[in-house]
């Protein structure tokens, strides 16, 4: 030996674990604790505001098939269905966590145009806020099927 000092190599591998523990908690705990969140529907909110006291017939599903063609054109099939005459304004809210889908119709009673405003949500996720008309022979609708891309161009059949 050469009189003197000895060089000990850095333990260079052992270091980057050391943090690892600790990184993955903080991002746990912080702001991506979505990533772990099941996103898989649980509820629907539907709600339909317009001209107090007009009346619409809603058809509801949770049992259709859907698909979209080559036109881009959503085709539903409806299986089952339930049909409620509601007062605008209402809201109401439907447990989806079987089907994760659901379809809605909606139909002017007296032949009149009706300007409405649609608000759905899925859980807290908001889907849909938009304001139009249901026209005399032209039902408004809305298709929502979990992990499933469709058109809001919708050929329907009962």
């Amino acid at each position: 030996m050469s009189g003197g000092r000895r060089r000990v190599a850095p333990a260079a591998s052992a270091t980057p674990f050391v943090g690892l523990p600790l990184l993955l908690a903080a991002i746990a705990l912080g702001g991506c604790s979505e990533i772990f969140d099941d996103p898989t529907p649980e509820n629907i909110y539907f709600e339909m505001r317009g001209e107090a006291g007009d009346r619409v017939r809603a058809i509801y599903s949770t049992q259709f098939v859907a698909g979209s063609n080559e036109f881009g054109v959503t085709r539903v099939q409806v299986v089952r269905s339930d049909t409620v005459i509601h007062e605008i304004p209402f809201q109401r809210t439907m447990d989806i966590s079987i089907d994760r889908r659901w379809f809605v119709q909606a139909e002017s009673l007296e032949g009149d145009t009706l300007a409405v405003q649609v608000i759905v949500n899925v859980d807290d996720r908001g889907l849909l806020n938009e304001t139009g008309g249901i026209f005399p022979d032209e039902p408004w609708h809305f298709v929502y099927s979990f992990n499933q891309l469709l058109t809001r161009d919708l050929d329907v059949e009962f």
